[in-house]
């Protein structure tokens, strides 16, 4: 394979801008609790240019993000699995050309009914041994989080169906809803991942893992609401561009 140094350089460039634009971004909405623009803008750039540059523009950004704010074991392990994970899966969708796969829509039912599925089972059977003062405030959000994904589950299908019957002549609104959605499951996946990891590291007894749970818990929903409100407007504009400021080059 020929070597293209100007083509390698110039994407490294793109790399670093987003690196200091997810940093700066995330910074300055530091102070306000539930709100951050790391997701939109790294599942745009990941989208728009793919896994290899979106992998490596998350691994900038976590290591630039430790050098800044100091290399806490629990944030070091929590951002360096998520991101680039992250980076690798909306790569992967940003390629999908057709959003009326046969796959997809299969890949979409069964993810939403887990997360339903797994909701009210929780809610309604008290799987998660939990003291009264927590368990109305979590089972309600649990049904909250249900519905919502409920909701997300009919208007995909609704959407896929008029896609596939040519009712809708753009895939465009198919597309922005599954990126969103996706999101919005992974800013989930985020804080329980968090929940995992922060007291394995920092070696928290029972109780203590458990307040943690049940803060990081309570505090995802504005977090989720704050992905889905900047995916589903933010999304194409940023790619538009993307398109006008950074055409595409190959990697190598």
């Amino acid at each position: 394979m020929k070597f293209k140094p100007a083509a390698t350089a110039k994407n490294i460039a793109y790399i670093a801008l987003m690196t200091a634009l997810l940093i700066g971004g995330q910074f300055a909405l530091s102070f306000v609790a539930g709100v951050e623009i790391v997701t939109v803008l790294l599942l745009s750039f990941s989208a728009y240019f793919g896994v290899i540059i979106g992998v490596a523009t998350a691994v900038s950004f976590c290591t630039l993000r430790c050098l800044i704010w100091g290399f806490m074991p629990n944030v070091v392990l929590l951002y360096f699995i998520y991101y680039p994970l992250f980076a690798s899966l909306f790569g992967l969708l940003g390629k999908i050309k057709d959003e009326t796969k046969t796959w997809l829509l299969i890949t979409v039912n069964v993810l939403l009914l887990a997360i339903i599925s797994a909701a009210l089972c929780c809610a309604l059977f008290d799987i998660i041994k939990i003291s009264r003062l927590y368990k109305a405030t979590v089972t309600v959000f649990l049904f909250v989080v249900a519905g919502l994904c409920g909701g997300l589950l009919i208007t995909f299908n609704i959407l896929y169906a008029l896609v596939k019957r040519k009712v809708l002549s753009s895939g465009k609104p198919l597309k922005i809803f599954l990126l969103t959605a996706v999101a919005a499951v992974c800013t989930v996946c985020f804080t329980l991942l968090d929940d995992i990891i922060s007291p394995l590291i920092i070696g928290m007894d029972r109780l203590t893992a458990l307040t943690y749970f049940y803060g990081s818990f309570l505090a995802m929903l504005p977090q989720v609401v704050c992905t889905v409100a900047t995916v589903s407007t933010l999304y194409f504009p940023l790619t538009f561009a993307l398109t006008k400021a950074c055409p595409k080059s190959k990697l190598y």
